[in-house]
């Protein structure tokens, strides 16, 4: 039988209304059970439990910052238990119910009870690549976790910095912008040394961005090339650019298309290490800032089984 768990985020509104609809819908055999974080990583916590107490199917009611965590709670799991098989792990899906929900947006998948039900039910999902990085926490000790969508040093560390203490009332892509263009304004960008297995690269830039899934920032198509399942990160590398030259391609950026600009650089990699000569570099890891280069980071091939259309 079925055993299926939703984590919610602890800010969710209306939640006894949202579980009610979520009764409505999954009327089956499967088992059913509810849990609300109460404080940051937490998910991680609950969906290691969760695992633990044999649940087939974990779903993150929240953003890509929830679904990090239930990631990483799940491949803890997977850590302590090395003799399970890759069928034995719980199958993971997510309501979108966040401010970003790009990687959602990547696999196709919306907040719709009855298609997450459907897909359930027929067994229907991906055998998607994660991340898994090393790099100096918030208090610059050693640590490691796994990503599912995208990892960016650089500006982007200061973006998700700034809005850990901003107001979302203009909805995700516009605070995002505000977030981006305020920071554009003072940046200052910053060398780096990248050492990858396909590639190597030194100088100055704006921003490196290793993806996994397509979209981050409240949908922006910044990795036009990602795939979460070719066992490779698209690695987009962004130097000098002005704000008059990224409004120009604003558009084609939210639709996902390459932009031909000689301060752009798309490329793929399944390793990469990024320094910089002028010390530690912030860290945005799937819309939350973790903490602070040198990063390495490493491709896994078909680390967990996600819930969408295939």
């Amino acid at each position: 039988m079925k055993q299926i768990t939703f984590i919610l985020h602890g800010k969710i509104k209306k939640r006894d209304k949202l579980i009610a609809s979520v009764k409505a819908v999954f009327t089956g055999p499967e088992t059913l059970n509810f849990v609300v974080t109460e404080h940051a990583d937490h998910s991680v916590e609950l969906a290691r439990n969760a695992a633990i107490w044999g649940a087939t199917h974990i779903i993150c009611v929240g953003g890509d910052g929830s679904l990090n965590e239930v990631v990483n709670g799940v491949m803890l799991f997977k850590q302590n238990n090395v003799s399970l098989g890759e069928h034995d792990l719980p199958a993971i899906g997510v309501l979108p119910h966040g401010t970003g929900n790009d990687f959602a947006r990547t696999m196709g998948v919306s907040f719709n009870i009855g298609l997450l039900k459907k897909w359930i039910d027929e067994d229907c999902f991906r055998r998607i690549d994660i991340g898994l990085t090393s790099f100096s926490d918030k208090s610059g000790k050693p640590a490691t976790r796994y990503f599912i969508n995208i990892t960016d040093v650089g500006i982007g560390g200061a973006i998700v910095l700034d809005l850990s203490t901003s107001s979302r009332a203009l909805g995700p892509f516009l605070t995002y912008q505000k977030a981006l263009l305020s920071a554009m304004l003072t940046y200052k960008n910053k060398p780096v040394k990248v050492s990858a297995d396909t590639f190597n690269y030194e100088r100055s830039i704006m921003s490196l961005v290793v993806a996994n899934g397509k979209y981050f920032g409240g949908g922006m198509g910044i990795a036009p090339d990602a795939l979460p399942d070719d066992k490779l990160f698209s690695v987009v590398i962004i130097g000098a650019i002005s704000i008059p030259t990224y409004l120009k391609n604003l558009g084609s950026i939210r639709k996902s298309k390459k932009i031909d600009h000689p301060e752009l650089k798309y490329l793929s990699a399944s390793e990469i290490l990024i320094e910089s000569p002028e010390g530690p570099l912030p860290i945005d890891m799937d819309g939350e800032f973790i903490g602070f280069s040198p990063i390495r980071m490493k491709i896994v091939p078909g680390a967990i089984n996600f819930i969408a259309p295939k």
